[in-house]
């Protein structure tokens, strides 16, 4: 593919590389990934440099990493720094970064309350999310069109909201902690976007992400089950809502790939399973019984955390409360949910059963 035509609308492009084909850099879109080594970020990362995209990374440094960064797929440009400005330089890091990018996806952030101070969540999600906004107004001239794609999360409607049906206009109710930082950024968000006439944003209020990457509280209650140690919190009929990690990705290109016009979406795979549902299906693929009790919720809140090891966010996912709709994404991105319960619920019982199965070698060994 090497293509060295001389174009002449090519030799005044700032940054054009003579190896691009005549042309060709006009659809290569620059994107700007933070949270890149995420599975989310890992997956959004593959797919963009699929499409021939110039997909730049911005990634923590450090050894322990090393192993995230190996995930990242061959082709992306990476840039090291910390965006809560950790280190003297991250901020050129981040301005650098930033330069000539259209579009900037911005899914790097703190998340679950049991591994985060609230000062943490607020440094990363909140000051964090206005650093990454400030280094691009700075990078790039007043006159460029720059499109801010942030990943928030349906938690900013809180987690119990029975006999609702959520749309972008719904009341939000963050809990205190991860929900309350995300609408905190969504806040500030809005402000550039209201004060910058070049800034535009698209807001993405991601639904719990489950697949592989995202095994989480999955796999406790596949454990649970295979022990036949689990029980429906309450009647077990309280809706939950669920996204794939495929479907969040492509949500996140269609959004990318839209003018940004200032708008939030709600994105869930449209289906208001209940935890009953959810468990008498995962069950099934386990080939054990469901569970037959019931126990109060007010129990079950002291048992998770003590006795079966559930953290406190996975609690209230698993006891949480919501439909959300998603007319506002399938009109007006065009977004249809493409991953079905049944095979994402597949794959992660397939994952688990190979670590089960791992897991009891290692047993055998010892």
């Amino acid at each position: 593919g090497v293509n060295q035509m001389p174009n002449g609308d090519n030799n005044n492009r700032k940054g054009s590389r003579a190896e691009d084909p005549p042309g060709e850099e006009e659809r290569r879109l620059k994107v700007l990934i933070t949270g890149s080594t995420s599975q989310l970020g890992v997956n959004l990362s593959k797919a963009l440099v699929k499409k021939g995209y110039e997909v730049r990374v911005f990634i923590p440094s450090g050894p322990e990493l090393s192993g995230e960064w190996s995930k990242l797929p061959y082709g992306v440009i990476p840039f090291v720094g910390d965006f809560t400005l950790k280190h003297e330089n991250d901020k050129e890091a981040l301005v650098d970064a930033c330069r000539d990018v259209e579009v900037l996806f911005h899914i790097g952030g703190a998340n679950y309350n049991y591994q985060n101070s609230y000062k943490k969540l607020i440094e990363t999600n909140v000051v964090g999310t206005e650093n990454v906004i400030s280094s691009y107004l700075e990078a790039n001239k007043k006159e460029k069109n720059l499109h801010f794609v942030f990943t928030s999360t349906t938690s900013v409607y809180g987690y119990k909201r029975p006999g609702e049906v959520l749309t972008e206009e719904s009341e939000t109710a963050p809990t205190r902690g991860y929900p309350e930082s995300k609408l905190m950024a969504e806040k500030v968000i809005d402000v550039y976007g209201t004060t910058n006439s070049n800034f535009h944003y698209t807001i993405l209020r991601l639904s719990k992400l489950y697949g592989i990457g995202y095994e989480g509280p999955f796999f406790k209650m596949f454990k649970l089950l295979d022990e036949g140690k689990a029980n429906y919190v309450g009647s077990g009929n309280n809706h939950i809502t669920l996204l794939h990690v495929d479907d969040a990705v492509q949500a996140l290109i269609l959004a990318g790939e839209a003018p940004g016009k200032n708008t939030i979406y709600n994105v869930a795979d449209g289906t208001p399973y209940t935890l009953k549902s959810l468990l008498v299906l995962a069950a099934k693929m386990l080939g054990v019984e469901p569970p037959k009790r019931s126990i109060n919720p007010l129990i079950a809140k002291l048992l998770s955390s003590r006795v079966q090891d559930i953290k406190y966010d996975e609690f209230e996912f698993l006891t949480s409360d919501r439909i959300i709709s998603i007319e506002k994404i399938k009109s007006e991105l065009g977004f249809v949910p493409s991953v079905r319960l049944e095979e994402g619920a597949q794959e992660l019982i397939n994952a688990y059963k190979q670590k089960a199965k791992v897991h009891v070698y290692e047993k055998g060994k010892s």
